[in-house]
């Protein structure tokens, strides 16, 4: 092997050490904020736990949205049994509900099958709890 070539594979090398370097700092730093965010999710839960409790007081019971005054956000209140929860639907489950829905009575088709499946997955994914979703006011220009 030449020079030339032998300094090629070893700037090619230097490069990729210096990229797997500043690969691993990211990925570590990623790994701490994760672990921090976590943290965070299990705070806010806590504290979605005691709202909840607290929106369980009949003085509270019309009470849909909280509004906050100085960064003008919305935190909607979903209540219990009035809000279903996002769902998928494996192949399995798939495959179950569409053996259902042709062995049911009746012209079959897409929208038919459709409307079964849906409703089928509601009545299960209908939430017991609370749900809270703050929303940011958008700012005018």
């Amino acid at each position: 092997m030449d020079r030339k070539a032998i300094s090629k594979m070893s700037s090619a090398k230097t490069e990729l050490v210096q990229c797997v370097r500043k690969y691993r700092t990211l990925d570590d730093k990623l790994k701490e904020l994760n672990k921090e965010v976590y943290k965070l999710r299990e705070d806010r839960k806590i504290i979605e736990l005691e709202m909840s409790d607290l929106l369980k007081v009949a003085q509270f019971a019309t009470i849909n949205k909280l509004e906050i005054n100085d960064d003008k956000s919305v935190i909607k209140i979903q209540r219990p049994d009035m809000w279903s929860k996002p769902w998928s639907l494996s192949s399995k489950d798939l495959k179950q509900y569409l053996e259902e829905y042709f062995r049911t009575s009746g012209v079959h088709n897409a929208e038919g099958a459709h409307a079964y499946i849906v409703d089928k997955r509601k009545s299960e994914l209908v939430s017991t709890e609370f749900g809270f979703n703050r929303v940011s006011a958008v700012e005018e220009d």
